[in-house]
């Protein structure tokens, strides 16, 4: 493929050639959705006349609190993705679409470049926005998952154009990082985006930050109330749809401010199991066989936890996180057992480590990951399981170690994501260290997403739990930390 101008089945559109790649941004893959469409699933976008320029990223979605980038307030006509793809393809090449994180409340897709991966490892990368905020998740109005459905409309998207920019429509790999990736794990039960993605690669997230039908009501009647209007009659889906998005900015806020320290319950924002749109628990459908035949690939990083904590070695305990997370623990699993955990970290913890750190990230990150893989493996599925332990040289990784978020700096270089962290500096050149984990990791998901199969054995629950260790050198490690996994073996999740 040699032309940045393509034809869309909406109209042409007319991107750049980029050093051996061809990129379009900024393209619509559904219709605004402003005013009336506020809150409602996405509509099909409207044809246009002419050439569209595809040369500009469109506008981010609304940002809600909690964003860790300078960045502008974003606009409901915000649902556009970007394509990159590899000039010198001579035939039609795998796609890797990306999922952004940000805590269902902030980011953007253009915040990834996928360059260098077309470049090389001659795949097509598409990155995308989706509403965020109450505008995506548990809104006013009474409807559950905006964002879902709009992630379903971007992989609707792909199966109908990818071919017209050099991809392959059948040979697409769905994937995210934290946010992204409970996204994507959720999608593996989504009965809309079925067929529309082939594998899966699931990093820093799974599909256990889901709300009950019951959760979401509640969540929904709290964001109602902070904005003044708590479900009384007379408030109605129409008159929610002209508040200003300022409203409920400010809601938002004072709903996730409300929600104290009570970490482990996590926020009010993100998929419901409505019965609808997402019939069932993620993990539930997932144990069933509902996505037997999708590759899942699942990655998570050393110490998750420490970047929302701030500096572990420096002495200070996470005073505002311990007091949920103790009222979370005793809530699910009572007061004595809920003590004899606390006991176990506390003795095979790591030198130096607040035991509350371990116990955060393997509640909330490393045992959810383990569960959906091990749901997979249970229902005849494939699935492989990695580590990221490298700390890359760029602030603020350099000091706090390998921890949330990582591992993007490894697999996607450059992108802005990581020049514009308030306080910040922006990244440095990679070392070596930080070259060869690069093309360590970058050379794993690439093969993933043109199909082979990962170069460490399969996780398997009944075996060795195979863990490849992304650091340098790789390794691979059998059932890592399994003193800690035996733990919650007959436990409840937190």
């Amino acid at each position: 493929m040699a032309s940045a101008q393509v034809e869309s089945v909406a109209g042409l559109l007319r991107g750049t050639a980029e050093d051996g790649v061809l990129v379009w941004r900024g393209i619509p893959y559904a219709a605004p959705p402003v005013g009336p469409l506020r809150f409602r699933p996405p509509s099909p976008v409207k044809p246009w006349p002419g050439v569209r320029d595809a040369t500009r990223y469109g506008p981010q979605a609304v940002q809600f609190t909690g964003a860790p980038q300078p960045h502008d307030e974003g606009d409901e006509d915000c649902l556009t993705l970007n394509v990159w793809a590899p000039a010198a393809a001579t035939g039609p090449v795998p796609v890797l679409v990306w999922i952004h994180g940000g805590a269902f409340l902030h980011g953007s897709g253009r915040l990834y470049d996928g360059a260098h991966l077309a470049r090389r490892g001659g795949v097509a990368v598409v990155t995308l926005n989706y509403r965020l905020g109450p505008l995506g998740f548990n809104g006013p109005a009474g409807t559950a998952n905006p964002a879902l459905l709009d992630l379903v409309a971007a992989l609707e998207w792909v199966r109908d154009n990818i071919a017209a920019f050099g991809g392959d429509p059948g040979r697409v790999t769905l994937s995210g990082q934290s946010a992204g990736g409970m996204l994507t794990s959720t999608l593996l039960a989504v009965p809309a985006a079925r067929g529309l993605f082939h594998r899966a690669l699931v990093l820093s997230g799974s599909a256990r930050n889901v709300h009950s039908r019951g959760q979401g009501e509640e969540a929904a009647r709290r964001l109602r109330a902070a904005l003044g209007a708590p479900g009384a009659p007379g408030t109605t889906p129409e008159e929610l749809t002209g508040l200003p998005v300022q409203a409920l900015r400010e809601a938002a806020a004072q709903v996730v401010a409300g929600a104290g320290d009570a970490v482990l319950r996590g926020d009010d924002f993100r998929p419901v199991v409505d019965g609808d749109v997402l019939p069932r628990a993620p993990l539930a459908a997932v144990a069933d066989g509902e996505a037997r035949g999708i590759p899942l690939w699942i990655g998570h990083v050393r110490h998750e936890m420490d970047i929302f904590l701030g500096d572990p070695g420096s002495g200070t305990p996470p005073v505002p996180l311990v007091p949920g997370t103790d009222a979370a623990g005793r809530d699910r699993l009572g007061e004595e057992r809920w003590a004899a955990l606390g006991e176990a970290y506390a003795a095979s913890g790591e030198p130096g480590r607040d035991p509350h750190l371990d116990l955060l990230d393997d509640a909330m990150w490393w045992l959810p990951a383990i569960r959906l893989a091990e749901a997979q493996h249970a229902a005849g599925g494939q699935v492989w399981f990695s580590r990221f332990d490298h700390t890359p040289g760029m602030p603020p990784y350099d000091r706090l170690g390998p921890t949330h978020g990582a591992d993007n700096r490894c697999l996607w270089g450059s992108s802005p994501v990581f020049n514009n962290l308030p306080g910040l500096p922006p990244a440095p050149p990679m070392g070596p260290a930080d070259l060869a984990v690069t093309g360590q990791l970058q050379a794993a998901v690439l093969g993933f997403v043109r199909g082979e199969a990962p170069d460490w054995p399969a996780y398997e629950p009944g075996g060795d739990r195979a863990t490849r260790i992304f650091q340098d050198p790789a390794r691979v490690e059998h059932d890592p930390r399994r003193e800690r996994r035996l733990l919650w073996r007959d436990l409840p999740e937190v």
